[in-house]
């Protein structure tokens, strides 16, 4: 039986996404447990996030008989870092790249221009070739933005970008090009060669045309998230006292 299974992740806890990329990537973690507890021997990967980018919505195909509330509490108990929320049981395969729509998000906790920014982030809205914003590979680097927005929460700027498909490192070249205070990215003759830190970037959701999922509802899962606030909360108040001695200098 096909699964699409909805995931997410701490990109800094791993080390890398890809299998093979050193002892501790996402897809390694995720592979050894499936092959642990006999639920299968692979997955096939909607998105390839960079190092230390994080997953709110990524998505992976799982071929097994094993029941999927099974597969799911397993998996929520033994990756830590890592929560498993959703899935959509196929009749037929369906390779998960074949998505209709991708969100990311880019969290900005610094004090900006926002205005200036958005402008020159709407330029890449719409179709466009993204060879100058991109690692090249052999893929094609023409592609289409739908949306690009922002909104705000907790005091941060939250930039959403919305897109079927993204090339290699072209949501970070585009981050740095605007938070540079570049303008009229498609006039540059030139590869730009900046890229915005890999951290505060997350792929929110991804979604497909015809696909339902349903929600899995487990403890496991909960706990992780309040365990994860809890170490983020107790992160900030250690950098808040911390910053103390340097108010006094």
């Amino acid at each position: 039986m096909y699964y699409l299974i909805k995931y997410g992740y701490d990109g800094t806890s791993f080390t890398g996404f890809q299998r093979g990329n050193g002892e501790n990537s996402v897809e390694d973690s995720i592979i050894k447990i499936l092959k642990k507890y006999g639920i299968g021997n692979n997955i096939e990967s909607a998105a390839r996030t960079d190092r230390y980018v994080s997953a709110r919505g990524n998505v992976m195909l799982v071929d097994t008989d094993t029941n999927i509330g099974n597969v799911m509490g397993i998996l929520n108990a033994r990756i830590p870092g890592m929560f498993f929320y959703s899935y959509s049981a196929l009749d037929s395969y369906l390779n998960p790249r074949h998505n209709s729509l991708k969100q990311y998000s880019y969290i900005i906790t610094e004090n900006i221009d926002i205005s200036r920014v958005m402008e020159t982030l709407g330029e890449f809205v719409g179709q466009h070739d993204f060879v100058n914003f991109c690692k090249l590979d052999s893929r094609n680097t023409v592609r289409t933005i739908k949306s690009i927005n922002y909104s705000t929460r907790n005091g941060f700027y939250i930039i959403n970008i919305q897109g079927r498909s993204f090339v290699w490192h072209q949501i970070r070249s585009m981050m740095a090009f605007a938070l540079m205070g570049k303008k009229h990215p498609f006039s540059l003759e030139n590869k730009f060669t900046y890229l915005a830190s890999p951290e505060p970037l997350v792929l929110m959701d991804i979604s497909y045309d015809n696909v339902t999922f349903k929600n899995f509802d487990f403890k496991r899962h909960n706990h992780y998230l309040m365990e994860k606030e809890k170490i983020t909360r107790t992160g900030y108040m250690l950098y808040d006292i911390f910053g103390e001695n340097l108010d006094k200098q």
